[in-house]
């Protein structure tokens, strides 16, 4: 098997992992007797909603970076970005109180944490784009 091949076949195989984890952990919700259940399933729903939204957010950020400053003058190109930059980080912020809330989640009904990487901001934001990429790629077309 060629290289390419190799690495398409893992992130197909890793994708499927993340959704089979979110699919365990919506199955272990809708299957309890909780009565935050609702509120369960829809912070789920809203983890992978927000995950796409912090990479939109970081794309209109690289888009901005390197185009903006073509078309805009100097003043307004810093004021773009600088709300570009707040946009992401706010998106970022929110992708990891949910990453943090999916493995709090996982543990009140005793599954696997979903993100078991570090405490980081670059390490959650890699597996945030891994989620997005994931329900990305499993899209009818």
């Amino acid at each position: 098997m060629k290289e390419g091949e190799n690495q398409l076949k893992t992130g197909i195989n890793m994708n499927l992992d993340i959704r089979n984890r979110v699919s365990a952990l919506i199955d272990a919700i809708n299957n309890s007797n909780d009565t935050h259940k609702a509120n369960d399933l829809e912070a789920v729903e809203d983890f992978i909603k927000d995950c796409g939204r912090y990479v939109d957010a970081r794309t209109a950020h690289q888009a901005a970076s390197q185009v903006a400053r073509f078309r805009m003058d100097t003043e307004a190109y810093q004021a773009y970005i600088v709300n570009l930059d707040r946009n992401r980080r706010a998106a970022h912020d929110t992708v990891m109180v949910n990453i943090r809330l999916m493995n709090r989640l996982c543990r009140i009904y005793h599954l696997d944490k979903m993100y078991a990487g570090p405490d980081e901001r670059h390490a959650m934001a890699d597996f945030a784009l891994e989620v997005a990429t994931a329900y990305f790629n499993n899209q009818q077309r």
